[in-house]
């Protein structure tokens, strides 16, 4: 019998867009949060618990390290307070 193997693509920096939820794992827990900016340097997303701003470099990290997931769904999680960033 021979088993199929299977190539996957790894998640990084590149898959976190504005508007993308992300789940993030911090020291005391975890928040859901909505990617608001992506520059050529950083990607910054804000969540009713949680708000980050990391280089690429530190984002592929936390993908890396299971601390930054994304979620696939179409909420947002940006405080009403802050929406408007997203638009």
């Amino acid at each position: 019998m021979v088993r199929h193997r299977f190539a996957y693509a790894r998640t990084t920096e590149a898959a976190l867009f504005p508007g993308t939820t992300v789940r993030y794992h911090y020291r005391t827990g975890d928040s859901l949060a909505t990617v608001v900016e992506r520059t050529d340097r950083f990607v910054t997303f804000i969540g009713p618990d949680c708000d980050g701003r990391f280089t690429h470099d530190q984002i592929d990290h936390l993908i890396d390290d299971d601390r930054l997931e994304v979620v696939l769904d179409d909420d947002c999680h940006v405080p009403d307070d802050e929406r408007a960033v997203l638009e």
